[in-house]
Formats: structure tokens, C-alpha cells, sequence
């Protein structure tokens, strides 16, 4: 798919704030409304974007959450991570290189709950070596428009 200086102009305004309407974007661009319609079925169809929301989730009442990194046996990585991938808990999961092989977002309701998900659910899987486990107090920086939606 090609991708022209329209596209660029529409998911830029989109980056700017999410909630615009397309009638917004179309005069901001001057073009038509129906040419953003047009060019944002066409990019998602393309899965150039995906257009969805980003939620807070300690107002969903997930007050835990955790980076974790795993050092797997090489041959149950993939199986691993696919397993995590299924976690109702698990936002992110991606296989890495380095000391770790994988590194998953695990949010829970509490604390509490995120330490029974680490230990009674990650730790025990076959082929796990090793745990690192990273819960971030403070967010200096975070990109909404480089965030993947499920």
C-alpha cells in the first residue's frame, strides 16, 4: 500500500488528539469528510493503523503492574510467552534478546495478585531459568501514539 502526504497529514491530527471527529481532521486538512472516512478504512484495512483507545488502568482498577523478563530454556521460549500471551493480566508480551528471552506487562488488581501471578503462574512454567521482575513507581514519558492496541 501506498501511503501519501494525506495519510501522513490524517494520522498526525489523529496523534495530536484521538478524539477528533472526522469532519475535525477534514478541516483542519481541507479536504473532504468523506476523503478521511476513504483514507482511514483504507489505512486500517491495510493495518497501517489501528484506531482504539488507551486506558488508565488504575482507574480500571488495576493498581499493580510489572515488567517481568524471563530467562527461558531456549527450546520452551516461544511456548512461554504464548502462554503468558493468554493471561487475562498480560498487556504486552514480545520475545527479546540479551540476558532475557521474553518480557511481558503483567497488571493486576493488587499487589497481592500480582505477586501470586508472577510466582504461582510464571515462575513454575516449564523451561523458565530466571525471573526479573520491574514494577514502575513514576511515568517520566509514555507515547500514546506509539502504544500497540490489541
Amino acid at each position: 500500500m501506498m501511503i501519501d502526504d494525506v495519510d501522513l497529514a490524517i494520522v498526525k491530527e489523529l496523534q495530536k488528539n484521538g478524539r477528533s471527529s472526522n469532519r475535525e481532521v477534514a478541516r483542519v486538512l481541507g479536504v473532504s469528510e468523506g476523503t478521511i472516512r476513504q483514507r482511514l478504512k483504507k489505512l486500517e484495512a491495510a493495518k497501517a493503523v489501528r484506531l482504539g483507545l488507551v486506558t488508565d488502568s488504575v482507574a480500571l482498577g488495576q493498581a499493580a503492574g510489572a515488567y517481568v523478563r524471563i530467562k527461558a530454556q531456549p527450546r520452551y521460549g516461544r511456548a512461554i510467552a504464548g502462554k503468558i500471551a493468554e493471561f487475562p493480566s498480560c498487556a504486552f508480551v514480545g520475545m527479546t534478546m540479551g540476558r532475557f528471552d521474553i518480557i511481558a506487562f503483567i497488571s493486576a488488581g493488587s499487589r497481592e495478585e500480582l505477586v501470586r501471578v508472577v510466582d504461582a503462574e510464571i515462575a513454575v512454567m516449564k523451561g523458565v531459568l530466571r525471573l526479573d521482575v520491574r514494577e514502575p513507581v513514576a511515568t517520566v514519558k509514555h507515547r500514546f501514539d506509539l502504544m500497540h492496541i490489541p
